[in-house]
C-alpha cells in the first residue's frame, strides 16, 4: 500500500452580514473536521466577513488567490459552493485581473 500524502489545504469561508444568522464558524468548524478528519494539514484560513459574494474583489479572497498562484496549498475547501463564488467563471484569472496567468 503506497503512503498517502498529506494535503496542505486552505479553507475559505464567507458571510455576506452578521443578521440572518450567519455564523462563519459554523463553516470554519466543519471544515476543519473535515481536513483533520483526512488527516489534512490546514495551511491557512480565509475569512470575508460582510462582504458580498457578487463582488470581484474581496480582501481574503485575493489573499487564497495570490498564495494558490505560490502554491502554499494543494487543496481548497469550502462549505457550500456559493461561499466562495457565484459562478465557475467568477474565479477566472482574466476575469480577477490577472494577466500573469
Amino acid at each position: 500500500m503506497a503512503a498517502q500524502t498529506i494535503k496542505r489545504v486552505a479553507i475559505y469561508a464567507r458571510v455576506s452580514t452578521a443578521n440572518h444568522g450567519q455564523d462563519v464558524t459554523l463553516q470554519t468548524g466543519e471544515l476543519e473536521q473535515f481536513a483533520g478528519a483526512r488527516g489534512w494539514h490546514v495551511a491557512g484560513v480565509y475569512i470575508d466577513q460582510g462582504v458580498s459574494g457578487s463582488k470581484d474583489s474581496r480582501p481574503e479572497l485575493n489573499r487564497l488567490m495570490a498564495d494558490a498562484h505560490k502554491r502554499r496549498f494543494d487543496v481548497v475547501c469550502v462549505w457550500r459552493f456559493d461561499r466562495f463564488a457565484r459562478s465557475v467563471s467568477h474565479l477566472h484569472p482574466m476575469r480577477r485581473g490577472r494577466k500573469d496567468i
